[in-house]
């Protein structure tokens, strides 16, 4: 049995079904389930653009990097200091590019 049994019909005009059309494709929601989180009070948020999963793969990638510069110092009492370093310098860059294209 369905859990939701009242069907509302709306009427719009070109304008508003655009603004509606637009607003769902941001956000990656059905346009059903936009609807719903409007009326239970709550903005749906737009969908981060898609050089944020890239940077996030980066980011990922060096945390490994960085996880095995630290288990090999660990298993040999050393360290790789210039792998380690450039890891760094990449990881330093990674960030401020991000911290760039949140505060544009």
């Amino acid at each position: 049995m369905r859990k939701r049994q009242h069907r509302v019909e709306v009427y719009l005009s070109d304008k508003e079904y655009d603004m509606l059309t637009k607003n769902v494709e941001k956000t990656g929601l059905s346009r059903e389930a936009y609807l719903r989180s409007l009326i239970a009070n709550t903005v749906p948020k737009e969908l981060p653009p898609m050089q944020f999963f890239d940077v996030l793969r980066e980011l990922r990638q060096l945390n490994v990097n960085m996880n095995q510069i630290a288990l090999k110092a660990h298993t040999l009492n050393l360290i790789d200091a210039p792998y380690y370093e450039k890891c760094h310098k990449e990881l330093q860059s990674v960030v401020g590019e991000i911290k760039r294209e949140i505060y544009k």
